[in-house]
């Protein structure tokens, strides 16, 4: 069902996006398709926030495969820009570092040669990158499942306006959408 097709799974905080893409995952290491597998991990690190993030469990939630053993995992240190910043200078700065960040992630991916793309928690490139960017550097994969914030629950400043308009601009490359 998701081998040779674009997947994006879409929710709110906390609604199974990575346990739904890791289902996926799973699935596919079962098929014995490990060595084809690369996973770009945009995840922030959500402990250390000055924001109470009591309400919002489930954020920050890494996709990692059940046998990492033959799967290309790439991640870096990502910060939530809304939950972690006191303004949305601050939060528009933490963006366009995370997208930095991303660029790079993506540029190792394109080094490995493998065909099979999971991208976790791409709303977090969205905040300061645009769709059309992450559809030229995703070309090369046959299978992708990727995941996203898309919701209410974190605000609806500038920030957030931006990701969910790229986000709408995203959905139309994919194959499959899925609201959670």
């Amino acid at each position: 069902v998701y081998l040779n097709k674009r997947t994006l799974v879409l929710g709110d905080v906390n609604a199974g996006k990575t346990t739904f893409c890791k289902n996926i995952l799973d699935a596919m290491q079962r098929a014995g398709l490990s060595w084809r597998i690369a996973i770009i991990d945009f995840a922030p690190d959500i402990f250390g926030t000055e924001q109470d993030l009591s309400d919002l469990k489930g954020v920050g939630g890494k996709l990692l495969a059940t046998n990492r053993e033959s799967i290309a995992w790439l991640s870096d240190s990502f910060v939530p820009p809304r939950l972690s910043s006191k303004d949305e200078q601050e939060a528009l700065q933490k963006a366009r570092e995370n997208a930095a960040k991303g660029l790079t992630l993506f540029r190792c991916y394109a080094e490995l040669k493998r065909d099979i793309l999971f991208i976790n928690d791409i709303s977090i490139f969205l905040q300061a990158e645009s769709a059309q960017r992450v559809m030229e550097l995703t070309q090369s994969a046959k299978t992708i499942v990727a995941n996203g914030y898309y919701g209410g629950k974190l605000g609806a400043g500038a920030l957030s306006l931006r990701e969910r308009r790229e986000m709408e601009s995203l959905k139309g490359y994919f194959d499959n959408c899925i609201l959670l």
